[in-house]
């Protein structure tokens, strides 16, 4: 069995396709690259978008993010009085990360995603803390009592070329980065995934939560596809060394 030694303070900013083969015929890709060592480098494609039969694009595939840090300066709307006292009093070895706690989009870690496509719903597989997320895109609603849970419930629609996913329903729990910025249980979050050619995808994440910050901020990152690559096995408890060793306020608090 594979293990990490995972340096679960650092925060950091990760889908192959199991494409819908009656519907969509896939380019050729180069070999796989990026992998050797535990190291990981996307070697993204050139190429038109793959679309499906009725011209919808193809988003699965295996992505590396990169980029899509929180906003600076005036870009980042200020915390509210309760919100800012309780990330004033925050370690670093309260970081979620830190326990092997899910991670939570907004914030990026540095390991590969695989998007899968069904007809009734989009997955999110992350090699990240064995992370999954999904996403409905049956025509169904928000369900009026939705239970807090880490990944919230998601639903999904098309805007042109464009994947609408709205979120709500989540716990507040997870930091939005490794520096201890925090979200409420009110935080409803709008991702446009946007496939711009074969190899690259772009993706703009609105978070509006008026239970921690005075007004709605947008992060945009993009995602590099790793062609011919599979998730590989991450359990960060079997090697979790560095809790012990944390005794430091949260970046955001100094």
């Amino acid at each position: 069995m594979r293990t990490r030694l995972v340096a679960l303070w650092i925060a950091a900013a990760g889908l192959s396709t199991i494409a819908l083969e009656a519907q969509i015929t896939v380019p050729a890709t180069p070999p796989p690259t990026g992998r050797l060592g535990g190291n990981i480098r996307a070697n993204p494609p050139k190429g038109p978008v793959p679309r499906h039969a009725d011209g919808r694009p193809d988003l699965s595939g295996v992505w590396l993010r990169q980029g899509g840090g929180m906003p600076k300066g005036d870009a980042m709307p200020p915390a509210l009085p309760e919100t800012l006292q309780r990330m004033r009093a925050l370690n670093v070895k309260d970081d979620p990360q830190a326990h092997c706690l899910p991670i939570v989009w907004p914030r990026g870690n540095p390991y590969p995603f695989r998007l899968v496509e069904t007809p009734t719903h989009f997955f999110i597989l992350e090699e990240a803390m064995h992370g999954f997320r999904q996403i409905f895109v049956d025509g169904r609603s928000h369900p009026a009592d939705v239970e807090p849970s880490w990944m919230g419930h998601s639903v999904g629609r098309w805007d042109g070329d464009t994947l609408v996913v709205d979120t709500v329903g989540y716990n507040d729990l997870s930091w939005l980065d490794g520096q201890g910025h925090l979200h409420s249980d009110r935080m409803h979050t709008i991702e446009r995934f946007t496939r711009r050619d074969l190899g690259s995808m772009a993706i703009e994440f609105t978070v509006d939560d008026l239970g921690a910050y005075a007004r709605p901020f947008t992060l945009t990152f993009t995602a590099s596809l790793m062609p011919g690559q599979e998730l590989m096995e991450y359990i960060c408890e079997e090697n979790n060394q560095d809790v012990k060793y944390l005794d430091a306020p949260a970046a955001v608090a100094r």
